[in-house]
């Protein structure tokens, strides 16, 4: 009896805490190629690709992924995307729709704030190596894209938080650094890193500039998956306008949320990969702060702005996806707990009969003779026994 229940909790941790349980990213040193249904390769990521993930290519077609083969994912086409709905509102429109919403502070600026999940991200040309523990390249693009923000007017808030080692839970470690760079109201919050692909799927020259591009990643795991997807649509509609070719595309995992659930304006961007210069990566996101008066509209923090719908970015958000899955482990634990009864028991009427021995004599027998231990040592228990 002993070795089957040990034989189910065995079961359910390897499933939970398998390899595709809670990974984002590769560490293996590949990446992902995704072709189309004729084999042709239209993606390109260091992210870990799981049946169901889509992709929007630079030229905005989306396509999702179906089948997984060694290093390529094989996608079919949705379908064209129409950025020009996503064109961020202004002119008319906006004049027409700020007659129908509560009016919110105008500013020349506004609070940005940027962080790094992966403290030790860095570019091998540059840094030497594409890992310094807590002293990551990253750290150089993210001061260059905080600098680009203030001349625009903005209040860039550069966290310089660690959140080693570079792991999957390193999204949990960095979710703090969210909690508290929210208590500053900011209107967006990035997440900066770097990809994991060859040099070339990044490289490009744009506005006149060799730069490396961007990527953005959506999280469609959280409860705001499909807010911070039109807003990842937004972003690169914007982009397109003002630098196009600077967004190589958008990533959206299906199986992460990346604290994205914590604002409505929280983006992960990818900023070249670590076979680019750290340099490169600088223009490329100094020229991606062109983008963001844009999306923003320069609208200071409002509460609707800041916290989107109902408890976002609060307390009330609840845990992340990780901290879900805990739940399920949880949860997996009592149905093979349960499954062990009935297999050893035989039926469900002695399942119950067992549960209920245990409970009343097991747990009597441990807490027995500490509560009589307890009674002995207090001073001011009564002792019937010996009358006054």
């Amino acid at each position: 009896m002993n070795r089957l229940l040990v034989c189910v909790l065995i079961l359910v941790i390897g499933i939970v805490f398998s390899g595709d349980a809670f990974a984002h990213e590769r560490n293996d040193g590949g990446y992902y190629t995704i072709v189309d249904e004729q084999g042709t390769p239209v993606y390109y990521t260091g992210w870990k690709v799981r049946v169901g993930d889509q992709c929007l290519t630079a030229d905005n077609k989306r396509y999702e992924v179906y089948q997984i083969e060694g290093d390529t994912a094989r996608a079919r086409l949705i379908g064209q995307v129409n950025l020009a709905q996503y064109t961020p509102p202004g002119g008319a429109i906006a004049m027409f729709e700020g007659l129908l919403q509560p009016r919110v502070a105008r500013a020349q600026g506004g609070k940005v704030a940027i962080y790094h999940t992966h403290s030790d991200e860095s570019y091998v040309p540059t840094d030497g190596t594409e890992s310094k523990v807590g002293a990551g390249g990253i750290y150089k693009v993210g001061d260059s894209f905080a600098q680009a923000l203030k001349t625009k007017g903005f209040d860039a808030i550069h966290s310089q938080a660690k959140h080693d080692p570079h792991d999957d839970m390193a999204y949990e470690r960095s979710r703090r650094t969210v909690l508290d760079l929210l208590k500053q109201q900011p209107d967006a919050i990035f997440d900066i890193h770097r990809d994991a692909v060859p040099a070339e799927v990044y490289k490009a020259n744009v506005s006149g500039q060799e730069i490396s591009k961007v990527q953005l990643v959506v999280g469609k795991y959280g409860p705001t998956g499909k807010q911070i997807e039109d807003y990842a649509l937004q972003i690169k509609a914007a982009a397109d306008k003002q630098h196009p070719g600077l967004v190589k595309g958008i990533f959206f995992a299906k199986g992460g949320d990346y604290n994205q659930d914590l604002h409505p304006r929280a983006m992960l961007l990818e900023v070249g990969a670590h076979t680019n210069t750290r340099d490169s990566a600088e223009k490329g996101i100094a020229l991606f702060a062109d983008v963001v008066p844009t999306v923003l509209g320069k609208t200071a923090p409002g509460p609707q702005a800041t916290n989107g719908a109902a408890g976002l970015g609060t307390a009330a958000t609840g845990p992340s996806g990780a901290s879900k899955s805990i739940g399920w482990i949880l949860g997996l634990l009592v149905v093979g707990g349960a499954a062990f009864l009935f297999l050893s028991t035989g039926g469900f009427k002695e399942a119950g009969a067992k549960l209920k021995q245990f409970t009343s004599s097991e747990f009597a027998n441990f807490l027995g003779p500490r509560l009589k231990g307890k009674r002995r040592n207090n001073p001011n228990d009564r002792d019937d026994s010996n009358p006054k």
